[in-house]
């Protein structure tokens, strides 16, 4: 009778002996999934969303007009700014940059800088006395605060940071009488034939 009994017993420890050595231990479970878990977690998914409205239903600079373009939600957005806000040093538009964003930036045309005589300048690039009246840009994250356009149009700029909201501004000593009315060929004629100043904004 005894001798049986231990029989019974040693079955049993081989048996539970087997059941262990084929199932999977929680802990080896765990340990085999945490290489695939710190895998995905230095490889994240991509952060922002470019495919984002860029610029609001309502816009909030006044008598500015927007192409059609500045409106796209997907890339690449091509976004004409007419008539920039030149009657104060800075202005921030509802047109957002996001980090990563690759821009371009080219502008051009005249501006009604008031005063005596043949008075439109170059928004770009003027040519006048004092050196002033340059077209001002900030492209968050890419540019400096403020830049002259004219150090800026044409070069290919990546947005870092948190990215931000354009600023256009204009550089002058006196803005009550700037605007786009009263064309004339400008002094010495540098806005002959010209168009009233524009900003041209590529995003990619």
């Amino acid at each position: 009778m005894r001798k049986r009994v231990m029989t019974v017993v040693a079955a049993a420890a081989l048996a539970a002996g087997a059941a262990a050595s084929t199932a999977p231990s929680a802990s080896a479970s765990a340990t085999g999934t945490a290489p695939a878990a710190a895998a995905a977690a230095s490889h994240p998914g991509p952060s922002v969303n470019r495919d984002v409205r860029r610029v609001p239903a309502t816009t909030a600079a006044a008598n500015v007009i927007y192409s059609s373009g500045c409106s796209g939600t997907t890339l690449p957005i091509d976004c004409t700014i007419t008539e920039p806000v030149v009657t104060q040093r800075e202005t921030t538009y509802p047109f957002s940059f996001l980090p990563g964003d690759h821009v371009t930036v080219t502008a051009g045309g005249c501006v009604q800088t008031g005063g005596h005589g043949l008075t439109w300048k170059r928004y770009v690039d003027p040519a006048s006395d004092g050196d002033l009246y340059h077209g001002l840009i900030t492209v968050p994250g890419a540019t400096g605060d403020l830049a002259r356009l004219v150090n800026v149009v044409g070069r290919p700029y990546v947005v870092g940071g948190r990215g931000g909201s354009l600023k256009l501004g204009y550089e002058d000593d006196g803005y009550s009488d700037n605007g786009y009315t009263a064309h004339d060929n400008g002094t010495g004629n540098q806005c002959l034939n010209s168009v009233n100043a524009f900003v041209r904004i590529v995003v990619s």
